[in-house]
């Protein structure tokens, strides 16, 4: 009997080892709280029906955790708003946008958006995109509504086992957690150039992003919320030609921006769009360029100065003493004779 018992404990024992949940140690490689506000480029506002509750687009924190399998994308929301419209991945009103270029060299870079309507600075250009959205469909989105890993040759990752998106309801964030396998450049995370863009999912609108109008409306961004009256003609234009940013809440860290944006960078970088030449806006804008200019200037002219050389050369005249020295020589020959002469007895 003490035999049986004894077996049955061990055998418990081994299944409660076997069946014992691992959990993978996480190191967070990135996390930054400087992300701007939910402003857009600074004067959006938020569509009227009630659905869209305050702090919904406005990020708080971004987060980049690595396990020993993957890496964990977090992007963190003031207020996610519940899931008014029961979006599989567990939340339905933001849709997040984050744009990697990593340090790998030959692999082609884009700088495009997904109905952002904003451009990425040419060396922010990405390796690879994670659309997350809401999760209705079975195909990837914008072509349909499930989360996506797309890389920049075009090729995707509908999320499955090896890309999930999710909501952690009570910490009011959104995560997708990627397989290390579907990544490359793993080991230089802290040197990868992030732009994480936050706007308002809309399953009927073009690319799945909510637009804005002059006015705003029940399911419309408000263009001019808080907009000086002298803004107004370029946000009416550039929404004419269909270019306003649709982008609410903006994340951007770099080696060049290691600890997040302010929301006064935000509001100037989506600010750039120029609706007279068609631009969208640049994120990050260009740096303002101090051009530095050494000007040589070559004068041909010609001097003539007038100058009096005095040079004063001895010379020899070889003939004279020539001959003096013959007359010294006789005069000398004739006085010997004379000395020597014998005297007269």
């Amino acid at each position: 009997m003490e035999k049986k018992a004894i077996f049955v404990l061990l055998f418990v024992t081994a299944l409660l080892i076997l069946y014992q949940p691992t959990t993978q140690a996480q190191t967070t490689i990135i996390s930054v709280t400087n992300t701007g506000d939910d402003k857009g480029p600074g004067y959006y506002g938020y569509p009227t029906n009630d659905v869209f509750k305050a702090g919904v687009f406005r990020i708080t924190k971004f987060e980049v955790i690595t396990t020993d399998t993957s890496v964990i994308f977090k992007t963190y929301f003031s207020n996610l708003g519940g899931n008014p419209w029961n979006g599989p991945n567990g939340f339905s009103m933001q849709y997040v946008q984050i744009y990697i270029g990593t340090t790998a060299s030959g692999i082609l870079t884009r700088t495009d958006t997904y109905g952002l309507n904003i451009a990425l600075r040419y060396d922010y250009g990405w390796h690879f995109a994670l659309l997350l959205a809401p999760g209705w469909g079975t195909g990837p989105v914008p072509q349909d509504q499930r989360a996506a890993l797309y890389y920049s040759n075009g090729t995707s990752v509908v999320q499955n086992g090896d890309f999930k998106v999710y909501a952690e309801t009570d910490k009011n964030s959104i995560v997708a957690e990627v397989s290390k396998k579907l990544l490359t450049d793993i080991d230089n995370i802290s040197k990868w150039k992030i732009v994480v863009a936050v706007a308002s999912y809309d399953g009927f609108g073009p690319m799945k992003v909510r637009t804005a109008g002059i006015k705003g409306g029940e399911w419309v961004l408000n263009a001019t919320q808080t907009a000086s009256q002298d803004l107004i003609p370029k946000i009416s234009k550039a929404i004419t030609k269909g270019i306003e940013p649709r982008v609410l809440g903006l994340v951007v860290v770099s080696p060049e921006y290691p600890n997040g944006i302010t929301a006064n960078q935000q509001h100037e970088w989506l600010n750039s769009y120029d609706p007279d030449k068609g631009l969208l806006a640049i994120v990050p804008a260009f740096a303002p360029t101090i051009l530095t200019t050494t000007l040589t200037t070559s004068i041909p002219y010609t001097t003539s100065i007038p100058y009096t050389t005095t040079v004063t050369t001895t010379v020899t005249d070889w003939s004279t003493a020539a001959g003096l020295g013959i007359v010294m020589l006789i005069i000398g020959f004739a006085v010997g004779y004379i000395l020597r002469r014998p005297k007269a007895t």
